[in-house]
């Protein structure tokens, strides 16, 4: 019996720890009610993701075109041409992304003008497949502070303010 119950605590301690990790490792956030996957940290930027950037790609798990590679606040994406997407920029054509950004989050826009749903990665953290909601519909992004606010490194706008 004290066997029994010793392999039942020990199954019960893993199952904890393991909902802990998961908890844990997400980096992402969205701006709508819509569930998303947990953003996942990984040890190093996906190839060709330059320090300082947010970089996205048109397939999941940092495959397909891409990376598009951006710094600073963009207010409109489709002035960024990319051929393989269906309109011919990538505005409306990320499906995975990754913040190797050196000091601040990065704020994904579904709008234009920094408008509409968000979604925040955090600094060094990669989102691989986007749920329905987001996926193939970001034309904006900005920077937030690591503890989401606004600052002169940062400049957002902030979704969070």
């Amino acid at each position: 019996m004290k066997r029994l119950l010793s392999v039942a605590a020990g199954a019960v301690l893993a199952v904890a720890g393991l909902a802990g990790t998961s908890a844990a490792s997400s980096g992402g956030v969205a701006g709508t009610s819509a569930a998303l996957p947990s953003s996942v940290a990984i040890a190093a930027a996906p190839a060709g993701c330059d320090s300082g950037n947010l970089c996205f790609w048109n397939g999941e798990n940092y495959t397909g075109a891409g990376p598009g590679e951006l710094s600073g606040r963009n207010s409109n994406w489709g002035v960024f041409g990319q051929s393989a997407c269906p309109n011919g920029t990538w505005s409306d054509c990320a499906s995975s992304a990754y913040n190797n950004g050196v000091s601040c989050n990065a704020v994904m826009w579904t709008g234009t003008n920094y408008s509409g749903g968000f979604y925040r990665l955090s600094r060094g953290s990669g989102e691989t497949q986007f749920a329905s909601s987001h996926n193939n519909n970001f034309s904006s992004n900005s920077w937030i502070s690591p503890s989401d606010t606004t600052t002169s490194a940062c400049g957002g706008p902030n979704p969070f303010d």
